[in-house]
């Protein structure tokens, strides 16, 4: 089982839209996956809702109520973390080795928000001696402005890696609303997104040292 944590404290910053995305295209490749939604806004389990029968199956579990069940029968767990969540937050729902992708907006605000983030995850003890391994993700990209320049400039000096950039499309927003994503649409359609998340999706599928020593 692996598990992938979409978390940032910052609110807004695309967490259901990237975790909704990779739930997708796992589903997509045959494989069990569930989508745990942490967020009493339930922002996950509505996309779940509108999800057409004829996309592959997602299971959905109710993360914020305490509705974690069995979760050792599923090939991934995707979490969906709420804003103002905070690494402990993390760390009580991870159950060994996990992934953590961090996404990011190319606004001050939120560099500032992920700044605090990645401060809080340095400092702890938990992420020190686990198997975490963490990435950015910057989204909702326009790469001709001044912000996408500084969010560059700060993920250079910061010693995580920035795994992809995926960038402003109304793609994202048109497959949210009907319950499907962009591993879902036709390619002709959505053949740039789909190469932006390709080194996403290696990383995450990549094995950790530890997997690969108890494989």
């Amino acid at each position: 089982m692996k598990q992938i944590f979409v978390a940032n404290p910052k609110g807004g910053c695309g967490k259901t839209t990237l975790a909704t995305q990779l739930a997708s295209y796992f589903a997509s490749e045959g494989i069990q996956v569930a989508l745990l939604d942490h967020d009493r806004q339930q922002s996950s389990l509505d996309w779940l809702k509108a999800r057409p029968d004829s996309c592959a199956p997602i299971v959905p579990i109710a993360a914020f109520r305490g509705d974690n069940a069995a979760l050792e029968k599923f090939d991934y767990l995707i979490h969906d973390m709420p804003a103002g969540c905070e690494v402990d937050d993390i760390r009580r729902h991870c159950l060994g080795p996990c992934k953590l992708v961090i996404p990011m907006l190319a606004s001050p605000t939120d560099i500032k928000a992920g700044v605090r983030f990645l401060m809080a995850l340095n400092r702890s003890d938990w992420v020190a001696q686990s198997q975490v391994d963490i990435a950015m993700v910057a989204n909702r990209v326009r790469t001709n402005t001044n912000y996408y320049k500084v969010l560059s400039a700060f993920l250079e000096q910061v010693n995580m890696p920035l795994v992809a950039s995926i960038r402003d499309t109304q793609n994202y927003i048109r497959a949210m609303d009907n319950g499907v994503s962009i591993f879902d649409l036709p390619r002709s359609r959505v053949s740039s997104d789909l190469k932006q998340w390709q080194p996403l999706l290696q990383w995450l599928q990549a094995q950790t040292e530890t997997e690969l020593e108890t494989a």
